[in-house]
């Protein structure tokens, strides 16, 4: 690789077919995006079409795409808690 040239991670595609019919190229998050609002009728894998309401599909719910704590903060420095 020529020196300067950066690396560039391209994400894979996945063909989606809407429920309209229209077909979109759209990353893996997109595409969760789409079944969770349920706007697909089907999208290719590797080993074929999947069909919505026919084939086996798992939805990541959105809780695992984004890392929120909810209990208390313990990063800070209990010192800087008791500045008046």
């Amino acid at each position: 690789m020529p020196a300067g040239v950066a690396k560039v991670r391209v994400e894979p595609k996945i063909e989606t077919v809407l429920n309209d019919s229209t077909t979109y190229f759209v990353s893996p998050q997109v595409l969760n995006v789409l079944l969770e609002n349920k706007r697909v009728m089907k999208f290719r894998r590797s080993s074929g079409w999947a069909v919505v309401g026919e084939d086996p599909i798992r939805i990541k719910p959105k809780t695992a795409e984004c890392h929120v704590h909810f209990g208390p903060e313990r990063r800070l420095n209990p010192k800087s808690q008791l500045i008046s």
